[in-house]
């Protein structure tokens, strides 16, 4: 018997969230982008760089349905009506979006957490929960696979890997925009990227993964962009953070007055000599309370009220400061990890008890921080993370920067992220159903 024929079509949203501006439309007002490559400089669209196609609203179309530009070329990438940004189509369809904002004090390991976290998301998640992790834009991930590749792709085992800092500007970051009606004023807007995980393989919705397909959207910005001095809600770089499903900070202990004095001599690792020149250190809990005051004036809400918005607090660099751990990271889900054949569970439980452990340690040395972060939200997990699972060497200064800085490169062959992806699955969890798989509760013994 012949396979029932699927219905053909996309299911749309009735109202698009753009990922750059926050402005909301319906699809049928999304502006085409010219297709022709003649249609950018002084023929390209008057809000935008140069290099980028004219934005405009299709009134022809193709026998497909594909919009015509006035040359005559189909047209399939679609942009905001109102910034004129580039929407991927996966954010026109009906499965939910997941707004992952990422921030952090300047050189504070947002880009190592990200490509670890990216890595291990391709590698964990297929493997071990069932769940597939795909690209729907490829274009728009361009920054964090040239972060991953940095990382983990080299062709030589042995060679040295680091990670630029990021800029506070740049075209292959951020995105400009002419603001309309203001002479000379632009908005900068990070790149938003792209994931899609759904059920695969063995996951029990595998036969049917556009119920429990979700994309992940995620930004990362310059910690620059988050400082008391650069940051404000007149600024459209950080404005993610108050839109965003959950949010990850990610926190640099060493860098903490009593962490550094606590771990200084237990350690090897360069980083440590670095925070001793760099004294007076400053705490980063202020990065935390001005992501709180901006994003509450933002959303009109009472600065002592926490948000119900998830926040994972990344506890960065776990494999130097590992011996104040009362013991070691228990295992985050079920099964072995180096067996493919079962899908294993989530433990959202073992989780919350070590993220209590962490904040025990965290009220001890840094107070400020597990104040300002529950304070933020109701919903904190403090997750210990070490991105590359090993010490750097010290390779030179970057002279770019005033006063220079050193450069640190990594063993690529010793490169092994710890506990890297259990920020991803906690906030899946916490924000998802379904997806995820949790492991369920024992039942009593009578």
């Amino acid at each position: 018997m012949p396979a029932a024929a699927r219905p053909s079509g996309i299911d749309l949203l009735s109202e698009v969230t753009c990922p750059n501006c926050w402005e909301r439309f319906p699809p049928e007002a999304a502006l085409a982008i010219a297709g022709h490559g003649e249609l950018r400089g002084e023929r390209g669209d008057p809000m935008l760089a140069e290099t980028e196609l004219r934005r405009f609203l299709p009134t022809r179309f193709t026998p497909e349905c594909a919009a015509l530009d006035e040359l005559d070329t189909p047209s399939f990438d679609l942009a905001c009506p109102h910034c004129h940004l580039l929407v991927p189509r996966v954010l026109f369809e009906r499965q939910d979006t997941v707004f992952l904002s990422i921030f952090g004090a300047v050189h504070s390991g947002k880009s190592y957490f990200l490509a670890a976290m990216a890595r291990q998301m391709e590698v964990a998640l297929p493997q071990r929960f069932g769940l597939g992790v795909t690209e729907p834009h490829p274009a728009s991930n361009v920054l964090i696979r040239s972060y991953k590749d940095a990382l983990f792709n080299h062709s030589d085992p042995n060679a040295l890997v680091f990670i630029p800092t990021t800029p506070k500007e740049g075209s292959k970051y951020y995105m400009t925009v002419r603001r309309a009606g203001h002479a000379g004023e632009e908005l900068l807007y990070p790149k938003p990227q792209f994931f899609q995980v759904a059920p695969t393989g063995r996951h029990p919705s595998a036969a049917s993964p556009l119920r429990q397909a979700r994309t992940i959207c995620l930004y990362d910005n310059s910690g620059e962009h988050f400082r008391p001095d650069w940051a404000s809600p007149s600024r459209p770089e950080t404005e993610h953070l108050a839109r965003s499903s959950a949010m990850l900070f990610v926190f640099d202990p060493i860098r903490e007055p009593a962490f550094y004095e606590r771990c200084r001599g237990r350690s090897e690792d360069p980083q440590f000599e670095l925070a001793k020149r760099e004294q007076p250190l400053t705490s980063q809990d202020v990065i935390l309370a001005t992501a709180d005051a901006n994003v509450k004036k933002r959303l009109g809400r009472e600065i002592a009220d926490p948000l119900e918005t998830p926040l994972v607090v990344i506890v960065g660099k776990f494999d130097v400061w590992r011996h104040l751990a009362a013991e070691d990271l228990p295992a985050f889900a079920t099964g072995d990890e180096r067996d493919a054949s079962t899908i294993h569970c989530f433990q959202p439980g073992i989780v919350q008890q070590v993220s209590a452990r962490i904040r025990e340690m965290l009220v001890t040395f840094c107070p400020g921080v597990v104040a300002a972060a529950e304070r933020f939200s109701r919903r904190v997990c403090y997750v210990p993370v070490s991105a590359t699972g090993c010490s750097p060497k010290e390779l030179g200064s970057d002279l770019s920067v005033t006063p220079p800085r050193p450069v640190y490169k990594y063993p690529r062959v010793s490169l092994q992220p710890i506990w890297a992806e259990v920020p991803l699955l906690w906030v899946l969890d916490q924000v998802t159903t379904g997806l995820v798989r949790p492991e369920r509760p024992k039942a009593a013994v009578r």
